[in-house]
Order: structure tokens, then sequence, then C-alpha cells
């Protein structure tokens, strides 16, 4: 059985991208290295600051009012998927947006190898975890993800506009860029999902 389950999502990728842009303000600046960003916070890089749960007291209503129609698509999506409803909890931060700016370093350099652990990162529990990606603007060259599969190197292909999920324990990284466009971007959509008092809940 594939590691990874793709899905094809009905949202449209161009709007949600002019909406990441409007939002600008809010980025996140995560390397000295290279254009990376993120649209609000998350577990694995800020998970045991205070910020994550202070930030998205504010980000929250703010991503929700500016991507409510993502969200309901992406949980309606993942409560077909699992038969159940999906709760977002007001107190960890909302799926959000990696932001890549096209970039010669990336031509060489990919993502750490890693595994998904922010459940754990932030004392939620090791209950049913799920990792989500929705694929919103692609480079030129394309963009995806490197992952280990029996011991083969294998790499999965992003397509705009779909979903991919897995359960985080198969070792995997972001894809170094195939090719390098000035002022091109990789925006992607993230979350994850933990079981908390027998329900499924969404977070980053």
């Amino acid at each position: 059985m594939p590691p990874f389950i793709v899905n094809k999502l009905d949202i449209d990728v161009h709007e949600i991208a002019d909406n990441v842009f409007e939002l600008k303000r809010y980025w996140i600046p995560r390397s000295d290295e290279f254009g990376f960003y993120t649209l609000g916070r998350n577990a694995y890089l800020d998970g045991k600051t205070s910020a994550y749960y202070d930030e998205p007291k504010t980000l929250n209503p703010i991503l929700l009012c500016k991507f409510g129609s993502l969200y309901q698509k992406v949980i309606r999506h993942l409560s077909e998927q699992f038969n159940e409803p999906i709760a977002v909890s007001d107190k960890l931060a909302l799926p959000s947006f990696h932001i890549f700016e096209s970039s010669i370093f990336l031509l060489t350099h990919a993502g750490v190898w890693h595994y998904d652990y922010p459940h754990i990162t932030l004392g939620l529990g090791d209950i049913d975890p799920y990792t989500f990606t929705v694929a919103i603007k692609l480079p030129t060259g394309g963009a995806g993800l490197d992952y280990i599969d029996n011991e083969e190197y294998k790499y999965l292909e992003y397509k705009e506009g779909e979903i991919i999920g897995h359960d985080g324990k198969t070792l995997h990284r972001i894809s170094s860029l195939k090719s390098c466009v000035p002022r091109e971007y990789r925006i992607t959509f993230q979350g994850h999902l933990i079981r908390i008092n027998g329900i499924l809940n969404m977070f980053w």
C-alpha cells in the first residue's frame, strides 16, 4: 500500500495564492539563507515557545476569514476520508502555509529528512496522527516530496489543487527545486490531525 494518499480538491488555487500574498505582513521569516516563510506558527518550529499559543489568538480568526472556503473543503474531505467529524481547537495554531521563494540555493538543498511528530511536541498524545499537504502554487520546474519506501528513495510530485495525506511515519523531506525561475514561489497548505478525547482535531 502506498504511504501517501493523493486526491484532488475543488479549490481555486489562484485565489488562495493571491490571498496568501495579501497577508504578506503576517509572513514569518524562517531562514537567513533563502526565502522561506510561514504564514503563522506551527508545532515543529514554534511548538516549544509561547508564540505558538499567543499569536494564533489573533491570526486564527484572520485565516478563517480569508481562507474559509479552503478550511471547509479540507475539513469536509478529511471527514469523509475518516468517516467522522474533524474538530478545530482555538487553543492550537490552524493549518496554514509554507512559502518558498525560488532560489538557486534550493536547487542543491532539500529539506531535512524527518518523521512527523508535532503532536508529541505539543503534548497532545499519539493517537491516530495524520499529516496533510495541499499544493497551492508550484514553480515551473515542479515541486514535491522525497521519501524512503522499503529502503528505496522515491519522489512524489505535487500537482496544484491536490491534497496529499500520510501518517507521518514514512521518512520524508521537502524536495529540492528542479529549476530556478526568479520571482516564482512554492506555496503549500500544511496541517495535521490528532485524536484528543476521542475526537480528531486539526492543527499545525
